[in-house]
């Protein structure tokens, strides 16, 4: 369920921002907040999606734990992950949605 929490909703175009500013918010692990911004998502930046889901859960299937979102996720409409990620040899055939911080994104003038 979506609450005021979240500042953009399903239906939603945003711009993913540039590089150097997602950069900025960015750990030592490329990482905001716990969540990764992986070597995939790089493509997207200066690129308009539209919201496709606010995530409020993720499961945990290796702790067998569904957490609540406390900060605001969106998964962006046709971004998959490429399964590839730093340090793993193998690829990852899942085919996943990214996970899109709120600080990632930018509303669409208009």
């Amino acid at each position: 369920m979506m609450g005021s929490l979240h500042r953009f909703k399903i239906g939603d175009i945003v711009k993913v921002k540039p590089g150097e500013e997602i950069r900025k918010t960015l750990d030592s692990s490329g990482k905001l907040g716990g969540c990764l911004f992986m070597k995939g998502m790089w493509d997207h930046c200066e690129h308009e999606f539209k919201i496709l889901k606010v995530v409020d859960n993720v499961f945990d299937e290796h702790k067998y734990i569904m957490y609540k979102v406390t900060t605001p996720l969106y998964l962006l409409d046709g971004l998959i992950c490429d399964g590839i990620a730093e340090g793993i040899t193998a690829r990852c055939d899942r085919s996943c949605h990214y996970f899109w911080r709120e600080e990632w994104l930018a509303a669409h003038p208009g």
